[in-house]
Order: C-alpha cells, then structure tokens, then sequence
C-alpha cells in the first residue's frame, strides 16, 4: 500500500471522533501498515488504544524534533510499533469485540 511506502504516517481523527473518543478503522490501518505511526490525539487515549509505549509517538509541540529522532533511531521505534501491533491484538481483536457484544446483549 502506499502508506507502507513512507517511513511513518500520521494517525489523526476528526475534532469530534477525537472529542468522544469514538474509534474508526483508519486508526488500525497505520499501525498495521509497514511504517511508524505519528499520533495526533492526546497521550492519555493513545495509551488507551495502543498501549504504553505508544505514547511515545504522539506529536507534541516539538514534532520535528521527534520525526528526526525516529529517522535516526528506526530500530528502537520499529520495536514500539511491534509492542502497538501486540496491544492491538489482544485488546482490540474480531474476539475481543464479540465477547463484549456478547456481554451487552446478555446484560
């Protein structure tokens, strides 16, 4: 894919998704793209989606400064990405969501 292509991408959401913290399928697609992904969103819901160390890519006010330290440090980020993926598969899995429809329909 395209986004595969680049060394990292952003992952931002529209004011009001990111305002109720409604998640969209764009926001797994960069994390499971071949790249490093950029976060847009506050550090407190990016830990919340991908985990700890995810937090670390999130783009404050001295995103350049971040963009060189991972154009310099590719290895290092490309592990917090695998740690991303491995949140991801454990706390938002196809599973995951059916055992919580499950729950809501029983409940």
């Amino acid at each position: 894919s395209p986004m595969g292509r680049a060394a990292f991408n952003p992952v931002s959401v529209r004011p009001t998704f990111h305002h109720f913290e409604i998640i969209n399928p764009r926001m797994f697609e960069t994390p499971a793209a071949n790249t490093i992904p950029f976060f847009g969103l506050n550090q407190r819901y990016v830990r919340e989606i991908y985990g700890e160390r995810a937090s670390e890519l999130v783009l404050d006010g001295h995103a350049s400064d971040k963009v060189a330290d991972v154009l310099g440090r590719p290895d290092y980020y490309a592990g917090i990405v695998a740690d991303i993926r491995h949140h991801l598969a454990q706390a938002h899995s196809y599973q995951k969501r059916l055992e919580q429809l499950i729950q809501i329909v029983e409940n």
